[in-house]
């Protein structure tokens, strides 16, 4: 909101420079976002037309010789409404005009300009002027009409907040700067003459939509006339940054920025018989307003009407064929308070924002009427001249009462953190018009209604405080007493799992908790955790496994061209057991692409041994054991899936998703996926570490070539080889052939096994002894043979 600073020491006598008021007013939360500085500068001066004769080689233009007071100046205009005697603003050489323009003198057809005369454009008062604006005022010749009229004077830039509509007015702002002052507010003068003709005999007011509207005053006016406003009222309003029109219309624009609260004027020769009906607009009724726009309307709106024709949109805008003209002599003036979610709405579905529809949705004061309507009539007859009518209509079906909220001594100092004496604090809420009583323990406040936003006794507090003034506040260092011991066990073990599968290139992801109860049951047969609210249909349940959230992630990758993706997540998990839903903390990982992204000259993909590669990572920094055991499960490729088990209790699942996967999220490529229990396996971990002696006895190594079905179970040879001794250090798979010399569908595996003892060296005959042993039992008890070549 723009508000002229000389507008607001009208009413608060302060000594503060312009930038002092800025400031202040931010500091207690009105924040100034800027101090606009009056273009016009220089010298401009009441000065009289002495002559007037035509210019020798134009018809067009006219010299005039105009004396300001000191001496007489040549210049030369096109308005031929100029005669001698006229009072004319005059700017001289090096004045700085509204537009930026500077007055230089010129030379025009041979006759050299030294001054200009001003219009009311080139002044900052009007948007566009035809002619030079001649001064009809009691004004001397040779005044100083900068000064005079308060041309140079500074606007301030408010950024009023949608709690505050108290202060969409000047007088809100200027209570602001009182309570903040100390010095009492002025209010402006609402004396008026009225006639002794009751204004029951011209108007009525009949309200139907009481939702919309539960208050509406009006007031009849006679013998006025619409005339050019007066400069200081011009100057307000276009520093406010509304045109000026005529003198009728632009008082009820000064009264809607002085006090916040909109008004309408009618030409009351265009109601039918002086009758006002309020009423609730019809579903697709049309109406033409001020605008020249014709709008249909939604059934939402409230309309002002005389029982025949709509007047004007109630708090938006008036109808075309009801505004004041020229030819205007009796006015019906309107003040009411119109339901501000009613007008929010209203203006949304017409797509109008009005001045008065801005005010009127944050909540314009109920209760004020009765000194806006005195305040309009008393601007209308300074500007217009005109008589009111005895008394006013005002009816008020739905009263809105003051609110009352307690303050407490010991809250206020609790949470302001100082204490204010008694008497700083009854001064600041009666200084913002709040009614206090001293109770026991504090105050019993009565809320003005045109306070809107104070509900609780911690708008109250905040009240004081910003008035008070927080840089009065000691700041004091925060002071929380350290309960905690950090993080948690189970915490820092998540932390340890997520640092290492980083550690081992995957990314994380973080998903959302819902997915589709229909692909649940598609992809991987189990019934989910409805939700009874979803937010939509593809989110309608809670995810029974981390694969939906980390599955959509890698299609989303792959459809952008990035074929090598690795993510993991931490994160819960929703399934029934037992009739009720249990919530799982699980472990996620996907694999896809390339298994060195990075490494160009590595050509090979992820498989289902790199993934476990990975689990057997994580087992051995987490210090744990697992165990896979093949199993087919619904959503794996048949052959390619495994559960996995921690001492003996299933922990987890892993294997290559199938084809079904591929289908729905419509992607190629083979997708790996291993599922942990994050719980169990934080419940059997190993505190400590075990580190086994480290021999000083050197090892041996022996290899053997096994021809093995595909699909053969290796692990069963290892965990063979493993017990087959007690001087068994290491056992592996170092080889897998298929090729040249292998029957189809045999693999060749070479399987190594590291000897060593503890107390000596191993000599090449009895490990050979032991090992050729081994591999005889192998052979006999899983039918397998060695390959020789």
């Amino acid at each position: 909101m723009l508000v002229a600073t000389e507008w607001l020491r009208e009413y608060v006598d302060i000594d503060w420079t312009d930038e002092e008021i800025a400031s202040k007013l931010t500091i207690a939360g009105l924040n100034v976002a800027n101090v606009i500085d009056s273009p016009i500068r220089g010298k401009i001066t009441c000065g009289i037309v002495h002559e007037v004769s035509p210019h020798p080689r134009s018809e067009k233009l006219h010299v005039c010789k105009v004396f300001d007071g000191d001496s007489v100046h040549t210049t030369i205009t096109s308005d031929m409404n100029i005669c001698k005697g006229t009072k004319v603003p005059v700017a001289f050489p090096g004045t700085t005009l509204s537009d930026g323009r500077i007055v230089e003198a010129m030379d025009i057809k041979g006759i050299t300009s030294e001054v200009i005369m001003c219009s009311l454009q080139e002044l900052g008062l009007e948007e566009k002027s035809e002619c030079v604006y001649q001064i009809r005022e009691e004004i001397p010749v040779g005044t100083d009409l900068i000064r005079y009229w308060k041309l140079d004077g500074k606007v301030l830039d408010i950024e009023i907040t949608p709690n505050r509509p108290d202060c969409l007015g000047v007088i809100g702002v200027a209570r602001e700067m009182a309570v903040l002052s100390g010095r009492p507010l002025k209010k402006p003068s609402v004396d008026y003459t009225e006639s002794d003709k009751p204004v029951n005999d011209m108007v009525s007011v009949s309200i139907e939509d009481v939702d919309g509207c539960p208050r509406y005053c009006a007031a009849f006016m006679e013998s006025v006339k619409a005339v050019s406003s007066p400069v200081w009222m011009r100057r307000r309003l276009m520093s406010a940054g509304i045109r000026p029109i005529n003198s009728i219309v632009d008082a009820a624009n000064y009264v809607m920025l002085e006090t916040g609260h909109p008004v309408h004027t009618f030409d009351y020769s265009k109601i039918s018989s002086g009758r006002i009906v309020v009423r609730k607009a019809n579903k697709s009724e049309r109406v033409l307003l001020l605008d020249e726009r014709e709008y249909s309307l939604h059934g939402i709106e409230t309309l002002i009407t005389d029982g025949e024709k709509v007047l004007a949109v109630g708090g938006v805008m008036g109808t075309a064929d009801s505004g004041v003209s020229d030819k205007t002599d009796s006015l019906l003036l309107e003040v009411a308070y119109f339901n501000p979610v009613r007008i929010r709405k209203t203006s949304r579905s017409m797509n109008i924002k009005s001045d008065a529809s801005y005010r009127f949705e944050r909540g314009v004061d109920p209760n004020d009427v009765d000194f806006v309507m005195k305040r309009l009539i008393k601007v209308i007859e300074e500007t217009s001249g005109g008589v009111a009518a005895k008394g006013f209509v005002d009816k008020y079906v739905h009263k809105i009462p003051p609110r009352t909220v307690f303050l407490r001594d010991s809250k206020l100092s609790r949470i302001l953190g100082i204490d204010i004496d008694q008497s700083s604090v009854e001064h600041i809420l009666s200084g913002l018009d709040f009614v206090t009583e001293r109770i026991t323990d504090g105050w019993k406040v009565l809320i003005p209604t045109f306070r809107p936003d104070i509900s609780i006794e911690e708008d109250l507090i905040e009240e004081v405080g910003r008035i008070y003034g927080y840089e009065k506040i000691e700041g004091k260092m925060l002071r929380i007493p350290v309960k905690s011991t950090g993080f948690g066990e189970l915490q820092r073990f998540r932390k340890k799992i997520n640092q290492l599968l980083i550690a081992l290139g995957f990314d994380e992801s973080i998903n959302l908790s819902f997915c589709s109860s229909s692909v649940v049951k598609k992809l991987v047969k189990m019934e989910p955790v409805r939700l009874k609210n979803p937010l939509s249909e593809d989110m309608d349940c809670l995810r029974p496994s981390l694969v939906f959230g980390l599955i959509d992630s890698v299609a989303y990758n792959l459809k952008r061209q990035l074929r090598d993706v690795k993510l993991f997540e931490i994160a819960k998990v929703y399934n029934f057991e037992s009739g009720t839903v249990c919530e799982r903390e699980k472990i996620g990982l996907v694999m896809t692409g390339k298994l060195n992204e990075d490494d160009y000259t590595d050509y090979r993909t992820v498989s289902l041994l790199n993934l476990k590669g990975v689990l057997d990572e994580l087992a051995n920094h987490l210090s744990v054991q697992f165990e896979v055991a093949e199993k087919e499960m619904p959503f794996f490729v048949p052959g390619r899936s495994a559960e996995i088990f921690l001492n003996d209790k299933s922990v987890g699942v892993m294997g290559m998703l199938s084809g079904d996967f591929n289908d729905f999220y419509d992607f190629k490529g083979d997708v790996y996926f291993m599922e942990l229990d994050l719980q169990v396996i934080f419940e059997n971990r190993r505190i400590f570490k075990q580190i086994g002696n480290l021999s000083s006895f050197p090892s041996v190594r022996r290899d053997i070539s096994l021809l093995a079905p595909v699909g053969f179970n290796c692990g069963k040879i290892v965990s063979h080889l493993k017990q087959s001794s007690e001087y068994v250090e290491k056992v592996g798979v170092s080889d897998i052939y298929r090729g040249k010399d292998i029957p189809q569908d045999v693999l060749s595996i070479t399987f190594y096994v590291v000897y060593r003892a503890p107390d000596r060296s191993l000599t090449d005959e009895e490990v050979n002894d032991l090992f050729e042993k081994t591999v005889s039992e192998i052979e006999t008890r899983f039918n397998l043979k060695r390959r020789f070549s």
